[in-house]
């Protein structure tokens, strides 16, 4: 015999009353809220068992989040958070009600974008090939390498290639600490995330008010121009429910 749980997709501010979204949650679930004071857990219930995070029940998670969002300011929670009963879920609100409340009132009126800065094999040759034209250290070694016999210039070759590799990597770190700065003082708040891919040199989250989306979209499209000639390619995705920030 299969046992029920209560999944639970996001807190959502309001309460007073119990709300239902419709058969939109996991497992074509009934979505519902439960509440307690001026909070809601977005919840439904499904067979309590160990989630698997598989493509279609992340989105589902995700367009529940969204639908809730369409309602007011909502705090995501993380995938696979489920309880025995609905009791479970109001304990839960009344034990984190502060945290809760206090999260909410920051994020009211803002949104998470978010900023990946790519560098592909061309990119990284530009810049490689720029510190290599201009960088002091590497000039005063392509001299010593002239003036050296075979086996010494080999070995001044090898720490040649090591300070350009290290340059380069240098270079790669300040452009993208530019760029942060530049976004992050135009935001209410950013959050740096781990990067799983080695093309992808800055991950960033961005929480920006309403009011400001425009302006910052703007200096994206700003920094995109000012960046490319470098060999670095800006990608912008958002607005989305604020993961990084709750």
């Amino acid at each position: 015999m299969k046992t029920i749980g209560k999944y639970v997709y996001c807190i959502m501010d309001g309460g007073g009353t119990s709300q239902s979204f419709g058969k939109i949650g996991l497992e074509n679930s009934e979505v519902y809220t439960i509440f307690h004071k001026d909070l809601s857990a977005v919840v439904s219930k499904i067979t309590f068992k160990e989630m698997s995070p598989d493509v279609d029940s992340i989105i589902t998670h995700q367009k529940v989040v969204e639908n809730s969002r369409s309602i007011g300011t909502t705090l995501p929670v993380r995938f696979g958070i489920m309880f025995k009963t609905d009791e479970g879920v109001k304990q839960l609100l009344v034990k984190s009600y502060n945290d809760f409340r206090s999260k909410m009132n920051k994020l009211h009126g803002k949104e998470e974008f978010g900023i990946k800065v790519i560098i592909e094999k061309e990119g990284m040759e530009k810049i490689k090939g720029s510190v290599t034209q201009n960088s002091k250290e590497v000039k005063k070694m392509k001299k010593e390498i002239s003036k050296s016999g075979e086996g010494a210039s080999y070995f001044i070759k090898m720490r040649m290639d090591e300070s350009i590799k290290n340059e380069t990597l240098r270079k790669i770190d300040d452009l993208t600490s530019q760029i942060h700065n530049e976004l992050s003082s135009t935001v209410s708040d950013s959050a740096i995330l781990k990067s799983d891919l080695s093309e992808i040199v800055l991950n960033t989250a961005y929480l920006i008010d309403k009011n400001d989306i425009t302006k910052f979209i703007e200096s994206v499209e700003k920094i995109k121009t000012q960046y490319k000639k470098h060999g670095l390619i800006i990608h912008q995705s958002g607005p989305w429910a604020p993961y990084s920030f709750c």
